[in-house]
């Protein structure tokens, strides 16, 4: 259905209906839900969102088989979509690498495509922040880059 012809017939449910479409809609997928969720609760809720997202990382990164690195860039790019808080997605990211490297430190070392898609999240961290025109976010997030790059050298 084209976008104007949706518009249309959105102009015709009352109230009720354009609720219980979505409740529906946000029940789709869990994506759909936590969007809405963080369009309703505003600032607040996109505090809680990063929380939430940070867990689902972590658990991604640090389980009982193989990290499930896609799954977690998935989830970063779902926070994209949700929030459009620039230092709320960096600090998405940056937990990434930060959470990798620590998976690192752990176990040892681990295969390639691990390291190479720790090293393209940092280079996209490197590049939004280069892209600022303000030096305030990267004041912020220097010390931590700092710490991947200490540890990640250390070739545990």
């Amino acid at each position: 259905m084209a976008g104007e012809n949706l518009t249309k017939k959105l102009d015709a449910p009352n109230k009720d209906e354009l609720i219980s479409l979505l409740l529906n809609i946000a029940n789709l997928r869990k994506e759909n839900l936590e969007w809405l969720g963080l369009k309703l609760e505003g600032a607040s809720g996109e505090q809680e969102a990063l929380t939430y997202f940070k867990g689902k990382i972590k658990a991604c990164i640090f389980n009982d088989s193989r990290p499930n690195l896609k799954e977690a860039r998935r989830l970063i790019s779902n926070f994209k979509k949700i929030s459009k808080d620039e230092k709320l997605v960096l600090e998405l990211m940056v937990f990434y690498v930060e959470t990798g490297i620590r998976l690192g430190e752990k176990y040892g070392d681990l295969y390639e495509a691990f390291y190479t898609s720790m090293e393209n999240m940092f280079y996209e961290i490197i590049g939004l922040l280069n892209d600022r025109r303000t030096t305030t976010l990267k004041e912020e997030f220097t010390p931590r880059l700092n710490w991947i790059v200490e540890h990640a050298t250390e070739g545990r």
